[in-house]
């Protein structure tokens, strides 16, 4: 896939210098938070403040103007008042500096005054031969280089998700719970106003970037609409796109006006365009982190049809009315995987489809059955729960009550802590071989066993089956849409 040749993206993503232009040492002040979050970050190139008022912030040399550094600059940082922005772009461009994040708020989102300023810094830019993310941007992250150039106090794992937002702040909170739930993020871009470089420019490159596995979008409109979904079609091919809009109400949308400068337009046109293009549409902020997981996590599965195995009836009940709710199938188990099952489990387990394993705890036995049922031909994809309940043990075994109960000492506890750990360790692995050889997902819900993370087992768990089945909805639909195509091979498990 063809990149905008004028778009110097290596620049953006990868700088080996950079000035900060309205740096400052006084906290409060954007030219100190994001001075400090780059440090903070660990990025590894050469940083230049610019300010003509301080000769040194944060112990590094601070310079009156952009020309007055004597080494090339890769890329400009600039968070100067809007009054200020065109001497600063016409430094910029006097020191031959081809990319510039404009943090700076006041432009085309304020009305015509501020959209007119917008024009005529861009044009000054364009003709310049500098190129522009924002105005009104919270800026970008790029785990290459361990660049944090960002507005909020968020340092994002390092992953394979990148993400453009056209809402710098619910991009830089999903970067947030991505940390939480051991997601991580090769780059970020709050597109901002998008004065210069649109959507989908940025898409195109991320296309085509191979650090990026899974591509995250936060939308609220689009001025080529044509063009973005051309580009997204052929993306698709090779990597998931999950996008969220915004601005699906006239309330949302007369938000969006006042937050970007830019209209929303119909959701229902939207929508049927996603749909067409093969994008997933999460429908709530919690699952783009949800599902992004669940695409680094899991293979793409061959169909509908969903295999459940719990520790418990009640579990299994919930989350077969959410799959059907959700359009997934809940087939019957033939009958010889019920006899299968039938020498793995009392008598009275459930023989079917939920597999109630009637609150057999063992590691043993849970793990039979779950290769029975990815063995089985008319089970296309798996949700577990409490698969591994080796956590919620340690943790209530540790309480000093308990302790006192049972006449355990610390020791004994740090010994059984452990033993649980492995235990549950080797469940992961299994887990992981299995969807390995059988090509199917097995989506795990920890069930009272707390939070547990791609970084930490290299597949996501979640917190709930509601939650599970809305991923694997997802995961199923972009097999349907692949297959469809002929587009569909086995996703390699990671």
């Amino acid at each position: 896939m063809k990149i905008d040749d004028n778009i110097n993206f290596n620049a953006f993503f990868y700088p080996k210098t950079i000035a900060m232009i309205g740096a400052t040492p006084s906290p409060g002040k954007w030219g100190f938070i994001i001075m400090m979050n780059i440090i903070k970050g660990g990025y590894t190139g050469r940083l230049f403040p610019v300010n003509p008022g301080y000769r040194e912030i944060f112990g590094l040399p601070c310079f009156p103007s952009v020309n007055n550094i004597e080494e090339e600059v890769d890329l400009a940082i600039i968070a100067v008042p809007a009054a200020n922005m065109i001497p600063a772009i016409d430094d910029c461009i006097k020191k031959s500096i081809s990319s510039a994040v404009v943090i700076t708020s006041g432009f085309s989102e304020t009305g015509a005054e501020g959209t007119m300023l917008e024009k005529e810094m861009v044009e000054k830019a364009s003709r310049g031969g500098l190129r522009i993310i924002g105005p009104n941007t919270m800026g970008l992250f790029s785990a290459q280089v361990s660049l944090t150039a960002l507005m909020p106090p968020v340092t994002p794992l390092k992953g394979k998700v990148s993400m453009i937002s056209q809402s710098g702040n619910v991009g830089t909170q999903i970067l947030g719970w991505g940390r939480e739930m051991g997601v991580g993020f090769d780059k970020f871009v709050s597109s901002g106003n998008e004065g210069d470089i649109k959507c989908e420019d940025y898409l195109r490159y991320l296309g085509s970037d191979s650090q990026t596995e899974v591509i995250v979008l936060y939308l609220e409109s689009l001025e080529e609409g044509k063009t973005f979904l051309d580009i997204a079609r052929d993306i698709v091919k090779e990597k998931p796109i999950i996008v969220f809009k915004g601005g699906k109400t006239d309330s949302g949308m007369a938000a969006a006006a006042s937050h970007t400068g830019a209209m929303a337009g119909s959701i229902n046109i939207y929508q049927s365009a996603f749909r067409q293009t093969g994008l997933i549409e999460v429908s709530s902020t919690e699952e783009i982190i949800d599902t992004a997981g669940a695409f680094l996590s899991y293979p793409i599965p061959m169909g509908n049809r969903i295999g459940i195995l719990t520790r418990g009836g009640g579990w299994g009940v919930i989350t077969a009315d959410a799959c059907e709710a959700s359009g997934l199938q809940v087939p019957k188990l033939p009958e010889e995987v019920i006899k299968k099952i039938d020498e793995i489990l009392p008598q009275y387990w459930s023989r079917g489809n939920p597999v109630d394993m009637v609150a057999v705890i063992t590691s043993e036995p849970y793990l039979k059955c779950l290769e029975i049922l990815m063995s089985c031909d008319v089970i296309d994809g798996i949700i577990s729960l409490g698969g591994a309940l080796g956590e919620s043990f340690g943790k209530s075994i540790s309480d000093p009550n308990v302790l006192s109960i049972m006449g355990l000492s610390q020791e004994d506890v740090t010994r059984f802590r452990a033993e649980l750990a492995a235990e549950s360790s080797m469940i992961n692995k299994t887990t992981k071989e299995l969807m390995e050889k059988y090509k199917k997902p097995i989506v795990n819900v920890s069930i009272g066993g707390g939070k547990r993370t791609i970084e930490e087992h290299k597949f996501i768990t979640y917190p709930t089956p509601e939650r599970a089945v809305r991923v694997m909805k997802y995961l199923v639909e972009y097999g349907d849409y692949l297959r469809q195509r002929n587009l569909y091979e086995k996703r390699r498990f990671r």
